[in-house]
């Protein structure tokens, strides 16, 4: 049976995988030839008596009888390429005769253009905000003062595609839906397991050799290894410049939240856990307060890079691939990424997640895999039917697959039915090739398990997938699920959370670097989350948490 969509109250709380932010642009599309609307009203006036308009073939292609030109803006990763050049792009022009223009913008430059151009109104046909770059709140205000347009009519109406995979995946269809039931965004979707694990723990094996030593399986034997790691000069240079242990503070990819998992609780962006039902503040429970005695513990003693509370991901990737062999352990989401092919694939283990005191061992598992956002047609747009007839390509798996993964011939082979991720030129990786010839994560669409199951990955990705498999076992039964909320809720969610981050990560950092002491500080800093609304906070999501449980 499908849920009950009219009453959903959600906030996606997704975040890490690739963030993806937009740009604006002005101007609106444009009439070529005659027999094509040229004002908003002939199209509504059209509607009004359920007819399609003149200019737009309903079946079939190419979807408008004369060609248009639709303006898009959307925000960019630095690798990515031209989206005007792109194969996916230039194919669909020819065959639905719908010409895209994209105006791509910086992530620096997102927010200033956005606010801009929405403030102002003067702004493109299309929003494709790729992975999170529009938040439910700015879609809610801006979908009040009627800037975007509804799409559950096109959809029901346009979008066949789309209609299936709402059909097959009854969970998409409650989430794309805003607290009264009203479609407003294409969502990019994605079910890749791979995304819901994002950080892994990793050893140097090697050093472990060289040492004689096992690979740690509990805090205590990780906290000798890496002791080991600081005064045994394992690789073997003389120079006590090892960095047994090495993150990012207060990062979903490359941060410490999972290592409290041995400890009892998950902790995360939000620092939100479900226990038997119930939604939990993670920094308030006593399993947070033994992961800072531990973390303090290493801190103290030398074992973790002075700079995790200070170093940008530069930075960060630079100690892994330093000409010198000197990380002993870190976390990323791709060891390839930090510290290079040849190190990742020869000297690096990933770790199960350690066993506690108490026998705790858990890691964390995020509900990604949905921007509801991903695709919004502004009030400016002249031929909504159109853009959604050209936006329904992307959920077919031809389409999906070149956008996400590129073109077939540069970046994919295909053979009955089949996809394969081709080596890249000699020199690039995977990802180069990819970003400059496909939009990858910066698009809407949907990548299924359906469709995974029919991709033979590279390693890189291979690998992953096979840690998630030893991390998986050790996640938590019930995970914070994709929620939205109302917007009066997400106000009164906006106008708590920043206050209670900033605080919980100042003081992490004075307790884990020993500028205060946890536990004679601890009493005054309960009382302090609980006056910044902590438990206000909580309740928000433990009634959407009640309402997408009861449907």
């Amino acid at each position: 049976m499908r849920r009950n969509t009219t009453k959903w109250m959600s906030l996606a709380l997704a975040g890490g995988l690739t963030m993806s932010l937009l740009a604006g642009c002005g101007g609106s599309a444009k009439s070529v030839e005659d027999g094509v609307p040229e004002t908003e009203s002939q199209v509504q006036e059209a509607e009004e008596v359920g007819e399609a308009p003149s200019y737009i073939n309903e079946t079939g292609y190419p979807i408008v009888n004369e060609p248009i030109e639709l303006n898009v803006m959307v925000g960019v990763g630095p690798m990515n390429g031209d989206f005007n050049e792109m194969p996916v792009f230039k194919d669909l022009e020819e065959k639905t005769g719908i010409k895209i223009n994209f105006e791509q913008v910086s992530p620096s430059a997102w927010t200033e253009r956005k606010n801009l151009a929405l403030a102002s109104q003067d702004m493109p046909d299309i929003i494709i905000s790729g992975i999170g770059g529009m938040s439910d709140s700015e879609v809610n205000k801006y979908s009040s003062q009627g800037i975007f347009v509804e799409l559950g009519d096109y959809i029901e109406k346009y979008a066949p595609n789309f209609k299936q995979l709402l059909a097959d995946k009854p969970d998409l269809d409650a989430v794309i839906r805003n607290p009264e039931g009203k479609i407003y965004g294409l969502p990019f979707y994605q079910e890749l397991v791979d995304e819901k694990i994002p950080d892994n723990l990793f050893i140097n094996k090697k050093w472990l050799d060289t040492l004689g030593l096992d690979v740690p399986e509990t805090t205590e034997e990780y906290y000798e290894v890496l002791k080991a790691f600081k005064t045994q000069d394992p690789n073997g240079n003389g120079i006590a410049d090892e960095i047994p242990l090495t993150y990012r503070s207060n990062q979903r990819n490359t941060g410490e939240y999972s290592l409290f998992g041995s400890f009892g609780i998950v902790d995360n962006e939000q620092h939100l856990m479900i226990n038997d039902g119930k939604v939990l503040f993670s920094p308030l429970e006593e399993g947070y307060k033994e992961g800072i005695h531990y973390l303090n513990r290493l801190y103290t003693e030398g074992l973790i890079d002075p700079e995790v509370f200070t170093q940008d991901q530069s930075q960060y990737i630079g100690k892994g691939q330093a000409e010198e062999e000197i990380v002993g352990s870190f976390i990323i989401f791709t060891d390839e990424n930090f510290a290079g092919i040849e190190r990742a694939y020869n000297d690096y283990v990933a770790l199960a997640p350690l066993k506690g005191p108490e026998g705790d061992q858990l890691w964390n598992k995020y509900a990604t895999g949905y921007d509801v956002n991903a695709f919004l047609i502004t009030k400016n747009n002249k031929y909504p039917e159109a853009s959604i007839r050209w936006a329904d390509e992307f959920f077919t798996v031809e389409t999906s697959m070149q956008a996400i993964y590129g073109e077939v011939g540069i970046n994919l082979e295909y053979e009955n039915g089949k996809y394969k991720i081709m080596d890249p030129p000699e020199g690039l990786s995977v990802n180069d090739i990819r970003c400059k010839t496909c939009p990858a994560a910066y698009i809407f669409g949907m990548v299924t398990t359906e469709m995974i199951n029919n991709i033979e990955f590279q390693e890189d990705t291979a690998r992953k997938l096979e840690r998630c498999k030893l991390y998986d076992p050790y996640t938590p039964e019930e995970i914070i699920p994709m929620l939205r909320l109302p917007q009066e809720k997400l106000e009164q969610r906006a106008n708590i959370f920043t206050d209670l981050t900033n605080y919980v990560a100042e003081m992490k950092a004075k307790w884990v670097t020993g500028e205060m002491d946890v536990d004679e500080s601890w009493e005054e800093y309960v009382k302090t989350l609980k006056a910044m609304g902590a438990e206000e906070y909580v309740q928000i999501y433990q009634e959407a948490y009640d309402a997408y449980k009861a449907q």
